[in-house]
């Protein structure tokens, strides 16, 4: 193949790329709408008066904290995602929460695919662990979600998510619920991470000790395998834009926790 002819091939090819980047694009833009408030109730299945009180309750919740809680229903997300997919990516896509603190939550239900899921921004996984988004999910969301009352069911949902926010953050809100938590605040990933922890220093002491009865130092192996740093717990990033009222997101990212499940 001369030079014109491959010049012309990579020219054809960078094109073809150009347009399935653009088509992947616009896809996507349909995939996922575009949040129109804190209560973006696509499947119009949430009566008025839950919405104004859902959105009360958060609009009080951002002014007070910072955090930030998006609700979104939907018919199905089809058969290219699960559920908890779906959340993360749409997290991702809008950004919720506050650019510095990661503080947002998204609580997602599929309608007709019965499942709810609530993503978790990393700011908020310390006060809002994995455990307790399940008991909440448990307790106050799917027994009204189960009888078909979606509106009562969300609403109990951001009352009882915004009540563990306003609580550690030493606020009220009104509407907000107590909720009693039977799962050690922090322990759904810190337990991880200490395991994790554990088991390092095991494999350590029995390679310090090996090395001590062979009769070399351990000095060098300590300082080379630890000496760059721990860099195992990343930290997430999360947008908002909420302001005086609904002004859009920042384009930030969740943390990847949470909890949910069927109904």
């Amino acid at each position: 193949m001369d030079k014109v002819k491959l010049t012309k091939f990579v020219v054809r090819i960078s094109w073809l790329v150009v347009f399935l980047i653009f088509t992947c694009t616009l896809f996507a833009e349909e995939e996922f709408p575009q949040p129109v408030g804190y209560v973006n109730d696509f499947a119009n299945v949430i009566p008025a008066e839950a919405q104004h009180q859902m959105g009360r309750i958060i609009l009080e919740l951002k002014q007070k904290t910072g955090a930030e809680i998006a609700v979104v229903t939907i018919p199905t997300v089809g058969e290219e995602y699960t559920v908890p997919e779906y959340a993360n990516l749409l997290f991702e896509k809008w950004g919720i929460g506050s650019k510095d603190k990661d503080n947002g939550v998204l609580i997602l239900d599929s309608i007709q695919d019965r499942y709810i899921w609530i993503e978790i921004g990393y700011g908020l996984e310390g006060i809002l662990p994995d455990g307790l988004v399940g008991q909440i999910r448990d307790e106050y969301i799917i027994p009204y979600l189960s009888e078909g009352d979606y509106g009562q069911g969300l609403l109990k949902g951001v009352a009882a998510i915004a009540g563990v926010i306003a609580k550690d953050a030493g606020v009220q809100i009104d509407g907000t619920v107590q909720v009693p938590q039977r799962v050690p605040r922090g322990s759904g990933r810190f337990a991880g991470n200490l395991l994790w922890l554990i088991i390092m220093l095991v494999f350590f002491i029995g390679s310090f000790s090996r090395r001590l009865w062979r009769g070399s130092t351990a000095g060098p192996w300590f300082w080379g395998g630890f000496g760059g740093g721990f860099g195992g717990f990343g930290s997430g990033e999360s947008g908002g834009g909420f302001g005086g009222g609904f002004g859009g997101f920042g384009g930030g990212a969740s943390g990847g926790g949470g909890a949910g499940g069927s109904y």
